[in-house]
């Protein structure tokens, strides 16, 4: 059973995200979000209270596979090391080349200044061959607690708003500039600036849920892209307690607008409670457009469709009258109670 400590933590956590999100309702996103950053002390008992509850809640019951976090983090070691070290780059390298021939792309570029080595196949053969030898370079965003540095083959840059740790550094990925080279503040504790074509992986583990708007999500992914080298992964956890089918057109909707962006699908998993799924950034970004163009909507699901909006299910749950404010509320409080299933202070979170 949750003590009241557990219940007020969780509380605190919940009330800034639908903070955010009532702000960005009454005042538009940009306005929302820069109100939000200016609140300090809220984001610094925002972290407080996660590593409180990551410490005390998780971290006694972190080898158990009842713990919802246990599985998130270890479902995502599980994806860099299959994708990097078991033999997964090999695989959609080569099925990227066999779509690329069979659609022509002759006169098309990859997506970066990697294009001379990577389309050559012996230099791709021996990038990988120095994955074996080398902690595979990741940018985990949201990081919080930087979970995953525990893993000695990631060699893991771990970002947030408000740190709640050493080690993690400041950074608003939303608003980072990205360049040729990464750049910190005089403490060494901010990210200025990241560097372009530069991480194996990114992963965005209950991060996208925390931006309150359609638009700086896809903002995000967009960031994501251009620091990820070509071949590269984006990991992408985000809560949903229906069943596999509920939000199945918002999910094919993610799919379509990373698909513009140059990112295919290679990975997907619906586990209890969450939406698990890697993105990979195409050597030749036609190859993951194709997808795309492939599609054909009704008219019904043209409505999830955008090529510059990633949405969620609460973008679609309007209050139009005190009756639907009152379903919102109730939409709200089980959606909550989905998603912080998957976070650190969860007793009964299932495998």
């Amino acid at each position: 059973m949750a003590t009241d400590e557990h219940k007020r933590l969780a509380d605190i956590v919940k009330g800034t995200h639908a903070l955010l999100r009532t702000e960005c309702h009454q005042y538009g996103a940009e306005t929302a979000w820069e109100r939000h950053l200016a609140r300090k002390n809220v984001l610094q008992e925002y972290a407080a209270s996660m590593q409180k509850l990551a410490g005390k809640y998780w971290m006694d019951n972190n080898s158990s596979l009842k713990n919802g976090t246990y599985c998130r983090l270890e479902w995502i070691k599980t994806q860099c090391k299959e994708y990097f070290l078991n033999g997964g780059r090999e695989k959609y390298d080569k099925r990227e080349q066999d779509i690329n021939a069979k659609i022509t792309l002759s006169s098309v570029k990859p997506t970066d200044e990697k294009q001379t080595c990577e389309s050559n196949q012996s230099c791709v053969e021996n990038e990988l061959q120095n994955f074996h030898e080398q902690r595979i370079p990741v940018l985990d965003v949201g990081s919080c607690y930087n979970p995953l540095s525990a893993d000695s083959t990631l060699d893991v840059t771990a970002i947030d708003l408000t740190p709640a740790i050493e080690g993690v550094y400041r950074c608003d990925f939303l608003n980072v500039t990205i360049g040729r080279e990464r750049i910190l503040s005089r403490d060494k504790r901010e990210i200025r600036q990241l560097p372009e074509n530069f991480f194996d992986c990114v992963v965005f583990s209950l991060l996208l849920e925390y931006l309150p708007c359609p638009k700086q999500r896809y903002l995000c992914c967009r960031n994501a892209y251009d620091v990820l080298k070509s071949g590269g992964i984006l990991i992408i956890v985000s809560p949903d307690s229906k069943h596999v089918g509920a939000n199945a057109k918002l999910i094919k909707s993610w799919r379509y607008a990373l698909s513009g962006m140059g990112f295919m699908r290679i990975k997907y998993d619906k586990l209890r409670h969450i939406h698990c799924l890697v993105f990979r950034k195409c050597v030749w970004k036609d190859v993951a457009i194709r997808w795309s163009k492939l599609q054909n909507f009704s008219e019904a699901d043209k409505r999830y469709m955008s090529e510059t909006k990633i949405f969620i299910p609460q973008d679609f749950q309007i209050p139009c009258s005190k009756r639907e404010q009152e379903k919102l509320d109730e939409y709200e409080e089980i959606d909550s109670a989905s998603f912080f299933s998957e976070l650190p202070f969860n007793d009964e979170a299932p495998v």
